[in-house]
Order: structure tokens, then C-alpha cells, then sequence
């Protein structure tokens, strides 16, 4: 976001936390009151550490105090945990369909606000990108029709069918199954003898960041669950390379079943190299 932002020409200022927290409001503030920024962007599901952030209406209230727009990443929460745009009063939201909603990569999901509209047609430079000119775009998806380019047909019909599958399910219901299934999973792993790197207050169900224990390269164990199981796992980026794996559980794999089996393969790769769980997985049914 902040290399998209500063390639735009704008001027960043980074509000950091501890790897595994989420932002604290406090230093939100202090960021506001230093610089007077006039959007405040931010990562609702983090997926680096396996951190939601829990506070997004504090967060939010900030910076509309101080005449910022507000943008959310929530390409990890979208249709995976609870996220409520209009009632926290995000002005623009986006997000990736082939995670929590299921769906092909290609048709990105974006919504703004009023607000945020009339910041977008109000402004007087035309934007840096014509691929991404949301006036035009507005004009091509909205009444008028004006062409902007040939929209990608058959990835449309692919969103629009993970969004009725979602309706059917129903969002609270949704969410709730990944709640219910991570948990599943969280206890299983912890149950093995790992740790979470997240704190529960904000554990992010739809991407569960586990420690690594010390005697266990992180690597192997994620070799052996795809070469044994056909099992694919990630490592940790950044600060936490090599110190957590990070294990999805959204949209539609978000099962019991798949759960179990991944239990059950992340025990025989720890034994395989020489961690001793302490004690079994729970086994689960679909």
C-alpha cells in the first residue's frame, strides 16, 4: 500500500506495531496530530502475522476528526470474518475474491462511500492511472455505459457466483463457520504442543500464524506436508521468516475434514523431525 501510494506521488508516513499486534489508536493520534495526512490507509486481516485488527471504528472515528478518508485492505477478511463497511464507516474498501469468498483471481472487489466519490469527481488533475481512474470506471459501470475497457466476462460471473453462494450460507453464519473451524484448528495445534502467534483478542481465524518450535526447521515441515500429504502451508515473511508458519482456513476449504487431515499430516511432520507433541490433535468429523 505505501509503495502504491508514494509511486502515486504522495507522501507516506508509516504507523508501525510489533509484529503480531495490531495498531494501537494512541499512535493512530499522534500520527495525525505530526502530519495531517488526508487518507488514512490500513490492513483490516493481516495476513504476515495472523493479526485482525480489532479496532476499526476507533480507528476510523480518528481520522474522519481530522478530514482523512479512510481505506481498508480487507482482501483476507472479506467474506471470512466479521467486517461491517458502512457501520465502521470505511470509505473505501478492497479485496482479493480467491480467498475467503472462494472464487478465481481477476475480479477484484472495491466499494466507496459518497464521501469518497465526490473526493474522486471533485478532483482537478486527471489521476496518474488510466487503468485505475475511478471516474471513469464509474462511468463504464454506472448508467451511462461509457466504455473503458473490455471487462473480464466470464471472472464477473465467477465473483457473482462465490456472492451467491455466500448469501445462501448468510454472512454471520459465515463467519461464525470460520470461527468455529479455525478455532477447531487452533486448538488442534495447540494441542500438538505449538503455539499461536497471535493473542486470542486478536486472532485472525482466516489465517492462522503458528510459532515454529526451536529444534524444528520451519522449511522441512513444510516440504514434507506437500511432498507426504499434498498439503500446502506458508512460511513467515519479514521479521517472522522462519518463525511461524502461516496455515489458511477460508471460504470454502474452512471444513472440519480438511482440518483433521491437516492435524493429523502437521503431527507426523513434527515427528518426523524430532518434536515430541504434547499430546495428540483432536480428530473431527465433516
Amino acid at each position: 500500500m505505501a509503495s502504491m501510494a508514494e509511486r502515486a506521488g504522495g507522501e507516506v508516513v508509516g504507523v508501525s506495531a510489533p509484529w503480531g499486534q495490531p495498531l494501537d489508536p494512541t499512535n493512530v493520534e499522534t500520527a495525525f496530530a505530526e502530519h495531517s495526512p488526508d487518507v488514512f490507509a490500513f490492513v483490516h486481516a493481516e495476513t504476515s502475522t495472523g493479526v485482525l485488527q480489532p479496532e476499526v471504528p476507533k480507528l476510523t472515528e480518528i481520522a474522519h476528526a481530522n478530514d482523512a478518508l479512510v481505506i481498508a485492505d480487507t482482501v483476507t477478511s472479506l467474506g471470512g470474518v466479521e467486517l461491517r463497511v458502512d457501520a465502521w464507516d470505511i470509505d473505501v474498501a478492497y479485496a482479493g475474491p480467491q480467498k475467503c469468498l472462494s472464487c478465481p483471481p481477476g475480479a477484484s472487489p472495491l466499494t466507496l462511500n459518497d464521501r469518497a466519490m465526490e473526493k474522486v469527481l471533485s478532483r482537478e488533475q486527471a489521476p496518474r492511472s488510466w487503468y485505475l481512474d475511478l471516474a471513469l470506471l464509474e462511468g463504464y459501470w454506472g448508467e451511462d455505459r461509457a466504455y473503458h475497457h473490455t471487462a473480464p466476462v466470464t471472472n464477473v460471473y465467477a465473483l457473482r457466483e462465490a456472492l451467491r453462494l455466500v448469501a445462501e450460507e448468510g454472512i454471520e453464519e459465515r463467519w461464525e463457520r470460520h470461527r468455529e473451524v479455525a478455532g477447531t484448528l487452533k486448538a488442534g495445534v495447540e494441542g500438538l504442543g505449538l503455539e499461536m502467534n497471535a493473542a486470542e483478542e486478536w486472532w485472525l481465524p482466516s489465517l492462522n500464524a503458528v510459532r515454529v518450535p526451536e529444534i524444528v526447521d520451519d522449511g522441512a515441515v513444510i516440504d514434507h506436508l506437500l511432498s507426504e500429504y499434498d498439503i500446502e502451508i506458508a512460511s513467515g515473511l519479514g521479521d517472522l521468516e522462519g518463525e511461524i508458519w502461516r496455515i489458511g482456513c477460508m471460504g470454502h476449504s474452512a471444513r472440519e475434514k480438511n482440518v483433521s487431515y491437516l492435524l493429523s499430516a502437521l503431527g507426523d511432520a513434527l515427528e518426523s523431525e524430532g518434536f515430541e507433541s504434547e499430546a495428540s490433535a483432536p480428530v473431527v468429523s465433516d
